[in-house]
């Protein structure tokens, strides 16, 4: 007879593996040693993740987890809807932190393994970018090109991340990431004056129509012909 499942446990287990690579890393990490650091047993490991890789994935996942409820959090604890200049500027004071290194590592050593293994790795590449679409959906107006925008947002965050990681030069890449924020910013103030031009422009135009209709109801009223004219033929 198989053994129920036993969810706390799952999740007891997963929130210690995510402190113990924080602090280790993914390099070299083996079921054993890893299960005798969390006091249970390999056996055990591969009853509630199924294999090394499925534990790995499930460690991202709950990094991921923590960094999306910290996120969740900044988006409700401001006064006024947060701007995506905003949300860049908090993100990299947060990810860049020196504390914030060994979780850094741990995810580009995982995009690594996903990149040799897809398979073995599903998602880990893939989730990112929506995750991206969602921040871009939240603040900042609905358009064709939001799965665009947040595809470069990915792109030169993580780039600035791996750079960091990589360098460790935090005023150059901090440096970047605020022109980037200021980039951002210059795009939507071009957007807000041109639908300004476009309100203005169709603002002009229904005042110039109703001119020309106020002008021609004159006319036709001067040249209206007398009803008691008599005809001439």
């Amino acid at each position: 007879m198989a053994r129920p499942p036993e969810p706390h446990i799952r999740a007891r287990l997963r929130d210690q593996a995510v402190e113990y690579v924080l602090s280790h890393g993914f390099r070299d990490l083996a079921l054993r040693p890893l299960a005798q650091a969390l006091k249970t047993n390999a056996r055990m490991l591969v009853y509630h993740f199924g294999s090394r890789e499925g534990l790995m994935r499930e460690i991202l996942f709950g990094l991921r987890e923590r960094e999306d409820a910290r996120i969740q959090a900044w988006f409700q604890a401001g006064k006024k809807p947060r701007t995506l200049s905003e949300f860049l500027r908090w993100l990299w004071q947060g990810m860049s932190a020196r504390s914030k290194q060994p979780q850094l590592r741990l995810l580009f050593e995982l995009y690594a393994l996903a990149l040799r293994h897809p398979k073995d790795y599903p998602g880990i590449l893939e989730d990112p970018l929506a995750h991206w679409k969602g921040v871009t959906e939240r603040t900042s107006r609905p358009s064709k090109s939001d799965e665009a925008k947040a595809t470069l947002l990915l792109a030169a965050t993580r780039g600035l991340l791996l750079d960091l990681c990589a360098t460790g030069d935090r005023a150059r890449t901090e440096q970047a990431l605020r022109l980037l924020a200021r980039f951002v910013e210059s795009c939507k103030t071009r957007t807000k004056a041109g639908r300004r031009r476009v309100s203005s422009s169709g603002s002009h135009r229904t005042k110039r129509q109703k001119h020309e209709q106020e002008k021609k109801a004159i006319h036709d009223r001067n040249h209206r012909p007398d009803p008691n004219e008599r005809k001439q033929f």
